[in-house]
Formats: structure tokens, C-alpha cells, sequence
């Protein structure tokens, strides 16, 4: 099968697997708003994202990785916490109730397709998985596993607008020529937002994922609110001011510091389209402006103390697939860059797996079980448990009431 073949099998796979028998491909079409010309660049994007997963190999050995956010800096368990507070407006979807709590995986990662040093510039990912979420599954064609999955990256806006812009920019993208859609001199070509933009994604240089702003990008929406999302670190969280650089995966080892002594926390945030101002839904190279609209914290993020680098959990890490479409009811993708993610994202995720020869893990809980027997609830997280009786320490000049001095457990 030839490529143009393969995407146009994936595509007709995705999209007829939320049909019934009563629903015409057209009709399809229709209800998702994708037209003929985004047909097209969906499947010249699957091609190219294919193409880059394939020659990537080359670079970066077996396995197969994604096109994007090839190089994970690792995975790890978390809980995501409704606020309480949470205003009126928001409550849809993921967020119709306050005060609930779900379990969660984070993966943390570099942006580029192929897996190189922490300490080149680059995108930084962060996408959760967000588990056991009750409603309906919004792409039933991603299975009815209620999870839901935000997708962000440590930039604001993306280097391409739309899906057209995507589309064009992956087939220099897939010849490994980074540069050629947004300047080139023959033909001549000139795309300057679009180009500064992608120098801001790739001069970023972080010390530790846990001390970094994440931005959704795209908008999405919320019940009747149009929407981004933001995650950041919660206020009065500390991080060790001395980080050696000199190591490739410093920032598996930032990550793997802190989470062995001491656990992180990150607010989710929203923040609204407002009428009146420059938010536009199909150019992903527009910031919203927070000062017409400050994020809003709906949620708290909490990641526990925990081990994450074990032989298990790196494949689980390696294996798990992320989609903004995988979400319930009371959510949906906006913009014609994330129509194509729906697609593009399963198709190469569908792809990796069977070169890899691999399961797609789709999680219910933070349990990793190769026999699928039930496991430690708490398994691979740093617990500690007080001894009793507590020491009693005393000051040595503590005496007791008749004057007597006391008798410390500790020295």
C-alpha cells in the first residue's frame, strides 16, 4: 500500500468508525466541518508525519517515535483536583463538579523529532492523561475509555496557523529542510510571523519541566465558553538553583531529583475568548491577550514523590498515545488545526505501534501490570510512615513541673 493510499485508508478508518449505518461519509464531513481542501491536507500531513516517524529511525534507532515530541523526559502519576471554587460558567464536561479528584499521567517531553541533548533549544511538552472521567467519549473512534488528555507545550502560540499552514510546512518538515516554508529565496517564500514564531519554540531552554509554563496553543469548547488552557507551577514551589547541563537527559535527572524528595504542583488555568478582542479560533499564531483575559485556575494538579525510571514504566512511557480529541462530552477541539489532529495524531500513533510491533496502553489507573493482575495502589511512590511511638524531644534545659529534668528520646 502507497502512501497516499494509507492516509486515505486511515482517514476513511477514523471518520467511518463514528458513523452508523444511516450516516453517509458526506454527512460525516459535514458534522466535523472538514471541507475538501482540509481533506486533502489531512492526508498530505499523515503522509509527511509517517515520513518523519521513518526517517527519524535512522537518526534515533528503534523504536519508532512520534513525528513530534519524539524524546520523552518521563512519565509520572498525578492527581488532577476540581477546584472547589470553580465558577458556574466552567462546569461542563471534565469540570461539571467540583471538589472531584482524578488519577492521572503526566508525560514530559522535548519537541523535536529527533531525540537530541536537553540542553539544545527546543519545545518542552507537557500532556495529561487524565483518568476514569465520567460521560460520553466525544471521538468514539478512540474508544470509550473515559480519559481525557490536555495537550500543551511551553510556548503560547503555534508556528502555524491552520491546518493548510501545517499541511505545507510538514512537507519540508518531512525532508528534514526546517526552515524552507517559512523563508526560502527559490521559489520565493516569506512567512515572518510564522517564522518568529518558531524561533521562540526552538531557542527555549529550560532547567526542569517542573518549573515551566504550559499552553494549550489551540482553544476548545467549554460547555458555551470558548476557551485555552495553561498549566504552572503552584506559587511557593523551590527548585535547586545549580543544574549540570553537560548531561544529555538533565532534565530526566531534574525531574527524577525532585520527585525523589519532594513531590510538584501545577494550577490548570482557563482562560476565555472575550467579544471585542483580537482571539481568533483558526490562527494558532495569535496570543490571547491575559491582560483582556487572565487564566482562571479551575483545577490543581499534584504530583506525589514518587520513582519513575523504571524499565516498566519508560515502555509504558514510550508506548501511551495522547489525543485533544480523547475527552467526554462538554469539550470539544476547535479550529482546523485541531480537526486534523484528531486524525493525523491516531494515524501516526497507529503507524509507530505496528512497526514497533507494540501495544497501544490505554490506562485506567497508575497501575503498571504486564499479567494484568490487580497491583499496589501506590506502586512506585515514595511513601513514608512515622514510627510509633513518636520520639519525644525535649530541650536539654526542659525540666519537669517538680523541677525534675526530663527524659528525651533523642539526643
Amino acid at each position: 500500500m502507497n502512501d497516499k493510499h494509507f492516509a486515505t485508508a486511515t482517514i476513511a478508518a477514523c471518520l467511518f468508525t463514528l458513523a452508523t449505518s444511516s450516516v453517509s461519509a458526506s454527512d460525516l464531513y459535514k458534522e466535523m466541518g472538514i471541507t475538501k481542501p482540509e481533506q486533502e491536507a489531512i492526508m498530505s500531513a499523515i503522509n509527511s508525519a509517517r515520513e518523519i516517524s521513518k526517517r527519524a529511525e535512522q537518526y534515533n534507532g528503534l523504536p519508532y517515535r512520534r513525528d513530534a515530541h519524539a524524546k520523552a523526559t518521563g512519565c509520572a502519576r498525578a492527581t488532577f483536583s476540581i477546584n472547589p471554587d470553580i465558577p458556574q460558567r466552567f462546569k461542563a464536561g471534565i469540570f461539571a463538579n467540583s471538589n472531584q479528584q482524578f488519577p492521572a499521567w503526566i508525560r514530559f517531553s522535548n519537541g523535536d523529532m529527533l531525540v537530541q541533548a536537553d540542553s539544545k533549544g527546543d519545545a518542552r511538552g507537557m500532556a495529561v492523561k487524565v483518568m476514569n472521567v465520567p460521560g460520553k467519549a466525544i471521538a468514539p473512534e478512540l474508544g470509550e475509555s473515559h480519559n481525557q488528555d490536555f495537550i500543551m507545550t511551553n510556548t503560547p502560540a503555534f508556528f502555524n496557523r491552520n491546518i493548510f499552514d501545517y499541511a505545507d510546512d510538514m512537507l519540508y518538515l518531512a525532508k528534514f529542510e526546517r526552515t524552507k516554508w517559512f523563508i526560502s529565496f527559490f521559489p520565493p517564500r516569506l512567512h515572518p510571523k510564522q517564522f518568529y514564531r518558531a524561533i521562540q519554540t526552538v531557542s527555549s531552554v529550560i532547567d526542569t519541566p517542573l518549573d515551566a509554563q504550559y499552553y494549550s496553543m489551540l482553544p476548545y469548547q467549554l460547555g458555551n465558553n470558548t476557551v485555552k488552557f495553561s498549566t504552572k507551577p503552584c506559587a511557593g514551589m523551590s527548585f535547586s538553583s545549580k543544574v549540570d547541563k553537560t548531561n544529555p537527559d538533565y532534565l530526566s535527572q531534574q525531574l527524577n531529583n525532585q520527585l525523589a524528595s519532594g513531590g510538584a504542583c501545577f494550577e490548570f488555568m482557563l482562560q476565555e475568548k472575550i467579544p471585542g478582542h483580537y482571539m481568533p479560533v483558526d490562527d494558532a499564531t495569535a496570543i490571547w491577550s491575559e491582560k483582556a483575559s487572565p487564566f482562571i485556575s479551575v483545577a490543581t494538579i499534584n504530583i506525589p514523590p514518587q520513582h519513575l525510571y523504571s524499565e516498566q514504566q519508560q515502555q509504558f512511557c514510550e508506548n501511551l498515545s495522547m489525543n485533544p480529541w480523547r475527552a467526554v462530552e462538554g469539550w470539544e477541539p476547535l479550529s482546523s488545526l485541531n480537526k486534523a489532529r484528531r486524525v493525523v495524531y491516531q494515524a501516526v500513533s497507529q503507524y509507530r505501534h505496528k512497526q514497533n510491533k507494540a501495544a497501544t496502553p490505554e490506562p485506567s489507573s497508575w497501575c503498571l501490570s504486564e499479567t494484568g493482575e490487580p497491583c499496589d495502589p501506590q506502586q512506585d511512590l515514595i511513601v513514608t510512615k512515622p514510627t510509633w511511638p513518636l520520639p519525644r524531644c525535649f530541650d536539654s534545659y526542659a525540666k519537669s513541673l517538680s523541677g525534675e529534668p526530663l527524659d528525651s528520646d533523642c539526643n
